[in-house]
């Protein structure tokens, strides 16, 4: 069974946006990124996160996760209701339980764009897909990674958490050990760099180094969106 040794979090709006949309949470043994959009996407990943929080303390397994998931869902939609014009509001989530095997074992739930990682033996394996219109490209075999990375569609979600008033998340179960090392990261992070860049930023043996170095590695690329990133070692 794989438990949490130590946890970091790392944010910065990056040189080009104005505002930071993200948000983050560590307390174990839940660990989330939100990456918030539109008018109010700040408030949209911090109701998100909230929610997370103070639902999943009252039942932390899986069925509490998944409900905690759709209260987050539902507080963003209440809010967004209460705004006028073109104002919007929206973000993506990736939700990570270290649960115990007798809880049913670590479990992700995510929507969006936002993904989930695995460090293992110098490998980078991502272990969540993209809810994107260039993700389903590349699923179907239309674009290769790179061309998606480019492309001019490639911010536009097909499912995110705020914008119908139900929500039915991806569940994985997380193939994950002692000794591995997780990485969740808003998209501020792969957007602008590759894999094999990722796994040389998370190399130090300190969460918080590396973390704080990976944030640093996508403003050093361009830092065109916010990034946030979590790294989770296990024992």
């Amino acid at each position: 069974m794989a438990t949490v040794s130590t946890a970091a979090t790392a944010t910065d709006k990056g040189p080009v946006r104005p505002t930071n949309q993200d948000s983050a949470l560590v307390e174990d043994p839940l660990y989330a990124v939100a990456d918030g959009f539109g008018t109010y996407g700040d408030i949209a990943s911090r109701l998100a996160v909230e929610a997370l929080s103070t639902v999943f303390a009252t039942a932390p397994d899986r069925a509490g996760l998944f409900r905690a998931v759709g209260d987050a869902n539902t507080r963003i939609w209440d809010h967004a209701a209460t705004l006028t014009g073109n104002e919007t509001m929206g973000t993506t989530l990736v939700a990570l339980a270290v649960l115990s095997d007798a809880d049913g074992g670590p479990v992700a739930m995510t929507i969006g764009d936002s993904r989930l990682y695995r460090i293992r033996d110098g490998a980078l394996d991502r272990l969540t897909e993209d809810d994107s219109v260039v993700a389903h490209l590349v699923r179907a075999g239309e674009l290769t990674e790179d061309e998606a990375r480019w492309h001019p569609k490639r911010h536009l979600l097909t499912r995110a958490l705020g914008i119908s008033p139900t929500v039915d998340p991806r569940v994985v179960d997380v193939d994950c050990r002692a000794g591995d090392r997780l990485l969740i990261s808003s998209d501020g992070l792969f957007g602008q760099v590759h894999d094999d860049e990722i796994l040389a930023a998370a190399e130090p043996a300190d969460p918080d180094v590396a973390a704080r170095g990976l944030v640093a590695l996508a403003n050093d690329a361009g830092g065109s969106d916010n990034v946030t990133v979590v790294v989770i070692d296990l024992a």
